[in-house]
């Protein structure tokens, strides 16, 4: 009986010692399939994230070249005298892909594009666009702003279009395009009969090109030829 009762302890603690091993088997493989399925979710997450990543890359650079094309194509158009297609193809650049690099200069094209059509509607408000919503170019800042100016002039709102030549210069002063714009400031200041005006451009383009500029002495005898300054006396 004593030899049957130390064996069944041996046999107990045999026992308890596999029921041990066992139950750390299952936990640890238990560990490892909730971590594998973390794993698996991370990663499921990480590649999820890189589809989305790749997608808008790609959605960014296909928009980019769609209007790198339109720009193209309008630009063709417009140089083969085609204002028609030309328009089509930079107004769909401008309205579709306004975020595009390009849009911007592409607004600008539109609406010289649109006055040369002598669409005045449209091309006022293209050139409006472009000074609202993109205006970070000085030149073409200073191009948008004489487009309105030859639109206000047509409109003959010659006050208005000498202003807003005025500021056209005020964008690139002291350069060539500047000199023509005030120049066209100067003839809107005449038609208006404006002579406070006519005398403040004029002073802006001697101030700025010298008393013996070109542009600068047409402007004097313009201003002669209106009455709005004196003769020069030898």
């Amino acid at each position: 009986m004593a030899t049957t009762q130390a064996s069944s302890k041996r046999l107990t603690k045999h026992q308890l010692k596999q029921d041990a091993f066992t139950t750390t088997i299952f936990a640890a493989r238990e560990w490892i399939t909730q971590n594998l399925r973390l794993a698996f979710m991370v990663l499921g997450g990480i590649v999820a994230i890189l589809a989305i990543v790749w997608g808008i890359n790609y959605y960014r650079t296909s928009q980019a070249a769609q209007a790198n094309s339109l720009f193209g194509q309008g630009g063709v158009e417009i140089r083969g005298g085609n204002l028609a297609a030309g328009i089509i193809s930079l107004r769909k650049l401008v309205d579709e892909h306004s975020g595009a690099t390009v849009a911007g200069i592409a607004c600008v094209q539109l609406a010289d594009a649109y006055f040369q059509q002598r669409t005045f509607d449209d091309a006022k408000k293209y050139f409006q666009k472009y000074i609202d919503s993109y205006g970070n170019d000085p030149t073409m800042n200073a191009a948008a702003w004489s487009g309105l100016a030859a639109i206000d002039e047509q409109a003959s709102a010659n006050a208005e279009a000498a202003q807003k030549f005025m500021k056209a210069a005020g964008f690139i002063p002291k350069t060539f395009q500047a000199a023509e714009y005030l120049r066209g400031a100067l003839r809107c200041a005449f038609a208006a009969k404006d002579s406070a005006l006519a005398t403040q451009i004029f002073s802006t383009l001697e101030k700025d090109y010298g008393p013996n500029d070109q542009n600068v002495r047409l402007a004097r005898q313009n201003m002669i030829e209106n009455k709005f300054l004196e003769p020069q006396v030898n």
